[in-house]
């Protein structure tokens, strides 16, 4: 068996193990809602227990699905078991429907312990773990509060707290089964009226911790966070109603359904929220893609790009590098991976088992790891995308480049080699002419000499069309005034101060310049006006052939060879080429070079 056909095997098994712990789960959850809804239906002390059951039962069901899903999804983290965790704990609470005084005090004493519990998930949403010194410090707060003041409630009250409306007992509440000391009434108001203010305290304070999730600069966690505050701002104001307002104590079911809905709205809101975070990387992804059509993707870009859309200006990437088996930065220089984190956090990304990047980034990041990766795999596409289309670009460039220089060789070639011979003969063919014996000889040796110099000029005219002298020394422009002069028709030259530039642009607007003369020559009518003009818009060069002859039959898509070779020309060299013909309008070449002006003589020499 292959290594990608065993981890795929692997992963097909850990998946089928983690499918089956889940359905475990729900089936844990099912039986945990079903004796919730039964014990506190039946419940001999709390008001309106029929309907506290179904309501209990809800929350119970939603916190334990969430956290399921969850951990179907996010099966790196400890959040899902975190959510599944509050609603079994939830369930132990149902103790204090009971009638019996000692399991209604443990079932109270679970449901402050449980509002802790709350808190510490709540905080660690979206993550799986506290993040801030502020969500830590919070968090141990309430936990201290808790445990220095319900040892007091426990030994000196006779009747516990109420613990919200959809635990409430009003006056059928069973007494403090582990009080020890017996006190006066207004301790033990006291001491209730501490219990509410840690428990409203509690609400109050994770509402005040998301508010500053939600004004995070990270506009994952901004998305992920909003819908958990709406839902703590809305369970907060129900508690503070329940308690300001006593009337509203009487076993109301408004107030009852409402705390229901509030309290069901924080599972809920946990899925919505990493559902929108998930919309939101969805929509980046298509900035990505967007903004790759309109400029060039670099290592550089796309670790600003990522820096933009996620929030975070201190998010680095690192490009796995295979020759030296190591990460390099987006200048590609060596980068190390962070051992001692520091309120750092390492992403990896990687592709059929092989690592491919790293991304390291602001720990709140982690709560949508999946999207970060998602977004990651994608700008990695398109900077692949990238270097494919430089690297044609650059292949490209080498084969004109090629030609080019292979042209001037045989430019020398000719020059050197056949061009002297011939010349070189016609010298001797004059000697023999002078000679007093030439005699009959002298006419054959006149057409001889005659072959021979029609055979030079062929070669001259030839060599000079392979590789025009005047485009390596003055330039482009130079070089096609010089060909208007032996035009067959009258061809106007217009430079707007192009200067020099390389030689492989240069001959790339030569060549293209050439082509779409001798079309317009061919094609455009022997009284038509052709105009060619050069022009330098910063760092790009510009060429305008045009023509008012009656114009290309079949539009500009009809590319025959020349139109093809002129697009490839001017495409191996970074450049932009289109054709715009109209019926009776002519014919109008343009293209466009990126290239900086050459002003040192040593630039202009022939390379190699």
């Amino acid at each position: 068996m292959s290594s990608h056909a065993a981890i795929a095997l692997e992963h097909q098994t850990v998946g089928l193990r983690r499918a089956h712990a889940v359905a475990g789960v729900l089936g844990a959850g099912a039986v945990a809602t079903a004796v919730t809804v039964w014990q506190v239906s039946a419940s001999p002390v709390l008001l309106n227990p029929e309907s506290t059951g179904i309501v209990r039962g809800l929350l119970i069901g939603a916190w334990i699905a969430a956290g399921a899903y969850i951990w179907l999804r996010r099966p790196a983290t400890r959040l899902g078991m975190l959510v599944v965790g509050a609603g079994f704990f939830y369930a132990a609470t149902t103790l204090n429907a009971s009638g019996n005084e000692d399991v209604f005090t443990v079932g109270r004493v679970l449901l402050a312990v449980f509002v802790i519990y709350l808190a510490y998930v709540s905080l660690c949403f979206p993550g799986d773990r506290l993040q801030s010194a502020l969500e830590r410090g919070f968090v141990q707060a309430l936990g201290l509060a808790t445990v220095m003041l319900w040892p007091l409630v426990l030994v000196f009250t006779e009747k516990l707290p109420v613990g919200g409306p959809l635990a409430d007992c009003g006056d059928r509440c069973p007494a403090n089964g582990f009080q020890a000391v017996s006190t006066p009434g207004w301790v033990s108001d006291a001491l209730k009226l501490g219990v509410g203010a840690v428990t409203a305290g509690a609400l109050l304070g994770i509402a005040l911790v998301l508010v500053q999730k939600a004004r995070s600069p990270t506009r994952l966690r901004r998305r992920a966070v909003e819908p958990l505050l709406y839902a703590f701002v809305a369970l907060l104001s129900i508690y503070v109603v329940y308690t300001l307002v006593p009337s509203a104590r009487d076993g109301s079911t408004v107030l009852l359904a409402a705390e229901g809905v509030s309290a069901l709205l924080i599972p809920v809101a946990m899925l919505a929220g990493q559902a929108q975070a998930r919309a939101y990387a969805a929509a980046t992804l298509g900035q990505l893609v967007m903004r790759a059509r309109d400029e060039v993707v670099t290592p550089a870009r796309v670790q600003a790009i990522l820096r933009e859309v996620l929030g975070d200006p201190t998010l680095d990437l690192a490009l796995w590098e295979q020759q030296t088996a190591r990460y390099v930065d987006v200048d590609g220089e060596p980068f190390e991976v962070p051992r001692d984190r520091g309120g750092r956090a390492v992403t990896p990304v990687t592709h059929g088992g092989q690592p491919v990047a790293l991304l390291v980034h602001n720990p709140s990041l982690d709560e949508a790891a999946g999207v970060l990766e998602g977004l990651a795999q994608t700008s990695l596409l398109l900077l692949e995308k990238s270097w494919l289309v430089a690297e044609l670009r650059a292949s490209r460039s080498r084969i004109v480049a090629s030609a080019d220089h292979e042209r001037q060789r045989l430019e020398r070639d000719l020059h050197d080699g056949a061009q002297q011979r011939l010349l070189l003969l016609q010298v001797k063919l004059a000697r023999l002419r002078q000679r007093p014996d030439a005699g009959e000889l002298a006419m054959r040796l006149d057409e001889i000499a005659e072959d021979a110099e029609a055979a030079f000029e062929e070669l001259r005219v030839l060599a000079h069309g392979i590789y025009p002298p005047v485009l390596h020394e003055r330039g482009v422009a130079e070089a096609l005034r010089a060909v208007a002069l032996e035009a067959p028709r009258a061809i106007r030259v217009v430079d707007h101060g192009v200067g020099r530039c390389s030689l492989t642009i240069e001959a790339a607007l030569y060549f293209c310049a050439l082509e779409a003369i001798q079309n317009a020559v061919k094609y455009a009518g022997d009284d038509a006006c052709v105009t060619v003009e050069l022009d330098r818009y910063g760092d790009a060069i510009t060429l305008e052939v045009a023509d008012d002859g009656p114009g290309l039959a079949g539009g500009p898509a009809s590319d025959g060879i020349g139109l093809v070779t002129m697009r490839d020309r001017i495409g191996a060299v970074g450049g932009e080429f289109e054709v715009i013909s109209k019926l009776d309008a002519g014919v109008t070449v343009r293209a466009s070079i990126a290239d900086a002006p050459l002003r040192e003589a040593h630039e202009l020499r022939e390379p190699g």
